[in-house]
């Protein structure tokens, strides 16, 4: 079988390692628009993939990120134009590798995403409309984690419940971004239309509020969640975490399912009865 050495980036014929990551034109852009211009000149001079990784390791930690990140988007951008054509113009891959390092950033400084922590309370919804209280969690060993939400009626009764497991998670933000088209879709799917949806992490509400992710690797799952809340929703806000007790308790038996299981139940488990409870309590 023949293969092909010729660049599907930019149609240079004899594609290698050193031509693809450090010598093609759109390489070339990419390294200059991260300010790396000068570590891209010193790697495309390396004779061996070990030397190349041997300069990248032992740069300073913000560098070394936006090379090795650069390298992988690279990589993914040259098999996206082989196999389906789709071509990105450096300037917004750039701005994606500076987004993901930055999630990268805080995801080893952090255990969980920014939130809503001072004291407050559950608020039942008006008559005719339903509340949606959505979590997520993360666990950085295992880059995996779970997602809760809890549908509530202005009563303060359960009308659904569903949790479930994530794996291949890259960061707690990730987790959360995950948690909500997942709560959003289950309320589609059961055609509530009227309702408010309530979580307590800050930068969630930050990303479905602006444009401020948009370019980020998640970009995606934001657009999906933008459109269904535009398309099915009366408010989105965040909101304090004793606000959201119940569906974070949830979220945590979300860890005992199995990969890509829903479990959706018009009631909940007697541990989270009783935060359900504690909330109309507090009211």
């Amino acid at each position: 079988m023949k293969i092909s050495t010729r660049c599907p980036v930019c149609n240079h014929l004899g594609e290698d390692g050193g031509h693809l990551f450090f010598k093609c034109k759109a390489a070339k852009q990419l390294w200059y628009l991260l300010g790396l211009e000068p570590e891209r000149n010193q790697l495309m001079r390396v004779q061996s993939a070990i030397g190349a990784m041997e300069i990248i390791l032992n740069a300073t930690k913000q560098k070394k990120m936006l090379m090795i990140i650069a390298l992988w988007f690279t990589w993914s951008e040259r098999n996206a134009i082989r196999e389906e054509g789709k071509r990105r113009c450096p300037r917004l891959i750039a701005r994606s590798v500076e987004q993901y390092v930055k999630e990268m950033g805080i995801d080893t400084a952090m255990t969980s995403p920014t939130r809503c922590s001072q004291p407050g309370r559950w608020v039942k919804p008006p008559v005719e409309v339903l509340k949606l209280n959505c979590d997520a969690s993360f666990l950085p060993e295992s880059k995996s984690g779970s997602w809760g939400v809890l549908i509530r009626d202005c009563d303060g009764d359960v009308v659904v419940a569903g949790r479930g497991k994530v794996k291949n998670l890259l960061s707690p933000f990730h987790a959360e971004v995950i948690a909500c088209p997942q709560a959003i879709q289950l309320a589609i799917d059961l055609g509530i239309g009227r309702i408010i949806v309530e979580t307590d992490a800050q930068e969630v509400v930050k990303a479905l509020t602006s444009c401020t992710y948009d370019d980020s690797v998640v970009g995606h799952l934001i657009d999906e969640t933008k459109f269904l809340l535009a398309s099915n929703f009366l408010s989105w806000k965040c909101v304090f975490i004793s606000c959201n007790r119940a569906a974070h308790e949830l979220t945590a038996l979300g860890n005992l399912c199995n990969e890509g299981e829903e479990f959706i139940s018009s009631s909940v488990p007697e541990n989270i009865a009783v935060f359900v409870a504690n909330d109309l309590l507090a009211e």
